[in-house]
Formats: structure tokens, C-alpha cells, sequence
């Protein structure tokens, strides 16, 4: 049928029908995400590390000045840390279109693990800066690496739900990691102790990270074995 090609019968003058492509809609309902296991995999992965990743991000200035840091010394901080979110984020954009969506994520998390790590351990000088533009890596991946993954794993179909649950339990998360190290320091007295909390976290979204399975929707990138 001419109709199928977008094509009319010879001497109408009517303005052609634009066929504009059609959405793609392949993936699982939001039923079957809801009760997908490895949802609920990415919930804790992205609210264990949004808790951390905030907690420690928006109490740097604090960690710094807590360990008798001039103030200059602590805005200095604060700066490296807003470039490495920038950082994190155009690397971790350009690394998810070469490579497995979950390395990438381990990459990132795993140097915001790190940087944690070190401002628990208490040391300072340039190793305490490199310490924070890690955490500040892991920040700027977040977003990227939980939009491009729900879409690989689910599909396009129910995606805008689960991502807008998946965006509101980190965002939730996140907020009461803040509160978490707040509280932490008001108790013990210094940041130390929350902040191995948030290592602890961050160490377990790494393994939980290697337990997600090949994509669902969409071609691996090459780098990825079979």
C-alpha cells in the first residue's frame, strides 16, 4: 500500500502527512521492574552510595576546618570538589557510551571509596586534597551512571517511572547522609566515625556492582566480554 511509504495517490494536492519516528517502547512494565530483584539491587546501589557520596561532599569544608585547616584552606577544598563533579560527570558520560555501565560505576565508586578512606584515616596535605577530588568523581557520576543503566537493564517502556523512584530514594539517601555525618560528628565528636560508616557503604556497593548481569536492552559496548 502507497500509504505505507508516506505516499499519495497522483494529482493530490493535500500537504503530506509527516511520519515521524515512533518512540521507542521495548521494555518491562513497571510491574515487572517493581518486582524485578535487580531493581531493588540499583535502589540499594544508588542509596547507599548517594548517602555516602553526600554525606561526606557536603561536610568537607567542615572535615578540612575540623582538623585545624584554614578557612582559605577549606574553600580551596570546596572548589576542587565542584571541579571534580564537573570532571565526573563529562568522564563518566563519555566512559558509558565505550564501556560496561557497571565497570565504569565501579571505577568512579571505587575512587570515591577510596577518598573516603583517606579523610577517615585522618591524613593530610595534598594526599587529603586528592582524597576529596576522588569523593567529588564519585558525585559527579552518580546521575549519569543510574539514568543509563535503568535504561539498559529495563528499557524505555516504564523507564521515566523508575527512574524518578530510583532519582527520589538517592535523592532521599542523600539527604540523610548529610544528617547522618551531622549527627555523627555531634556525638562522637569528630568525623571519623561516619566516615567509616560510609566506607563500609561504598565498599559494599562495589560488590554489589559485580552482581549485575549483562544488559537487557541494548548492545554491550565492545569493550565488554561476552
Amino acid at each position: 500500500d502507497p500509504r505505507q511509504r508516506g505516499l499519495r495517490p497522483d494529482g493530490d494536492e493535500e500537504t503530506p502527512v509527516s511520519h515521524l519516528p515512533q518512540p521507542d517502547n521495548r521494555g518491562l512494565s513497571w510491574h515487572e521492574i517493581w518486582h524485578s530483584p535487580t531493581f531493588w539491587m540499583m535502589i540499594c546501589i544508588f542509596s547507599l552510595a548517594g548517602a555516602s557520596v553526600h554525606g561526606a561532599v557536603l561536610h568537607i569544608s567542615s572535615v578540612f576546618t575540623d582538623r585545624a585547616i584554614s578557612a582559605e584552606g577549606a574553600a580551596m577544598v570546596t572548589s576542587l570538589v565542584g571541579a571534580a563533579v564537573l570532571v565526573g560527570r563529562l568522564g563518566s558520560g563519555f566512559l558509558l557510551d565505550h564501556v560496561f555501565a557497571p565497570r565504569v560505576a565501579i571505577l568512579f565508586y571505587g575512587g570515591a571509596a577510596l577518598g573516603i578512606a583517606i579523610l577517615c584515616a585522618g591524613i593530610n596535605g595534598n594526599i587529603a586534597f586528592a582524597a576529596a577530588f576522588l569523593v567529588g568523581l564519585g558525585m559527579g557520576a552518580e546521575v549519569e551512571t543510574m539514568g543509563y543503566m535503568i535504561s539498559r537493564y529495563f528499557g524505555l517502556r516504564a523507564f521515566g517511572t523508575a527512574y524518578g523512584h530510583a532519582f527520589g530514594a538517592f535523592m532521599i539517601s542523600g539527604a540523610a547522609g548529610v544528617t547522618l555525618m551531622g549527627a555523627g560528628y555531634d556525638h562522637f565528636h569528630s568525623y571519623a566515625v561516619p566516615l567509616a560508616g560510609f566506607c563500609v557503604a561504598m565498599i559494599l556497593v562495589l560488590i554489589l556492582l559485580t552482581r549485575l548481569g549483562p544488559y537487557e536492552f541494548g548492545v554491550e559496548p565492545e569493550t565488554t566480554p561476552p
